[in-house]
């Protein structure tokens, strides 16, 4: 077989397993490019059950809501996450995400880097002759300004650039590299955050929601163009100080998203949008609760549920814990699935080390 039809095919699997393993795109006749936009890459959110457009601002804000910084006790924060990847099925499958902000007085600005790496695949012939190997990743840079809009309220914007996998041929003369076309994105964000008095004690309640991944389409091979992971989030955070050691917060996200489940050549984004709102399904929404004994110990647990319009389901538990010492933070997370379709990240452990400037 020709090489690079070789490479072509392989491209074609993984990109198609990983998009069918991923919850929200069970479709065999949706075409997204990606993926990796649509997914927790930082343990304290992961550890929430992926939740994270109104829980308290961190390094990570800028994966969820941009519009957060404001509001971030801290005046500037870097954060570095680490994923293994399908570590069951291929070695060397991990996603790194890298992300940091500045607060001034009545605004901020964040940067983030996101990469995936698939490994290495080996490539032999029929009667088993090694022919070399290829490699491919995924990756999407973006920076964000968030200012505040009142006492209480936010707004945040994102600009993104991504491309999708980048493959190289090892150990072979006819080796070479297959780009995809790459995309311009944007996120749009909201943030209002009050303190609240209730059950006899000092409460805060805070709303958050994000469109984001609203940009190009993605040219993968040919003349097919897709879309990349549109959403639309929709959260809110409720922290409780029971006393002056103690404080736990509730979480809850509801997830749309804002691409049609079947593939149509030559549409509009904002056709895209509104057809992606003709099906019931492709909705997803996640529960979580975090403890924390004197800012400095947390325990996390939460759960995620998704469903598209064929009916399938995606649900798992998911189990976290933070550490904090002096000015670092250390945060682990667990992933269970509950459900038949399998997360890609089933047993996996994700971790987070962030540096705060109080």
């Amino acid at each position: 077989m020709n090489r690079s039809v070789t490479i072509s095919l392989l491209l074609i699997a993984i990109s198609l397993h990983a998009s069918l393993a991923t919850c929200n795109a069970q479709e065999t006749n949706r075409s997204l490019g990606l993926f990796i936009l649509d997914i927790a890459p930082d343990a304290r959110s992961s550890g929430i059950g992926d939740i994270g457009a109104a829980t308290a601002p961190d390094a990570i804000s800028q994966r969820w809501n941009a519009a957060k910084y404001v509001f971030s006790r801290q005046s500037r924060g870097v954060s570095l996450s680490y994923t293994p990847w399908l570590s069951k099925i291929v070695k060397g499958m991990n996603m790194g995400f890298l992300s940091g902000y500045m607060r001034f007085d009545n605004s901020a600005i964040g940067i983030s880097a996101l990469f995936l790496s698939t490994g290495g695949i080996d490539l032999y012939t029929s009667d088993g002759t090694y022919t070399g190997a290829i490699m491919s990743g995924e990756y999407a840079m973006d920076v964000s300004y968030s200012r505040r809009l009142g006492k209480h309220l936010s707004g945040g914007i994102t600009l993104r650039y991504a491309n999708g996998i980048k493959v190289e041929s090892i150990g072979s003369s006819s080796g070479g590299v297959l780009r995809p076309s790459p995309a311009f994105a944007g996120d749009v964000a909201f943030f209002y955050t009050k303190p609240v008095d209730a059950l006899g004690t000092e409460t805060n309640l805070s709303f958050g929601t994000c469109i984001s991944n609203l940009g190009t389409k993605m040219k993968l091979s040919g003349d097919k163009e897709v879309f990349l992971p549109m959403n639309w989030r929709l959260g809110s955070t409720w922290s409780i100080s029971m006393n002056k050691n103690n404080s736990l917060a509730a979480s809850f996200d509801i997830n749309k998203l804002l691409v049609p489940p079947y593939y149509e050549k030559n549409i509009t984004i904002f056709e895209a949008i509104g057809k992606s709102f003709d099906y019931a399904g492709d909705f997803a929404w996640s529960a979580g609760l975090e403890y924390s004994f004197m800012q400095s110990a947390m325990l996390r647990a939460g759960y995620h549920n998704s469903e598209n319009n064929r009916g399938y389901k995606c649900s798992y538990f998911t189990l976290g814990a933070g550490l904090t010492y002096q000015s670092f933070r250390f945060d682990g997370s667990y992933l269970i699935t509950t459900s038949n379709i399998s997360s890609p990240l089933s047993n996996t452990f994700r971790i987070t080390m962030s540096y705060l400037w109080r």
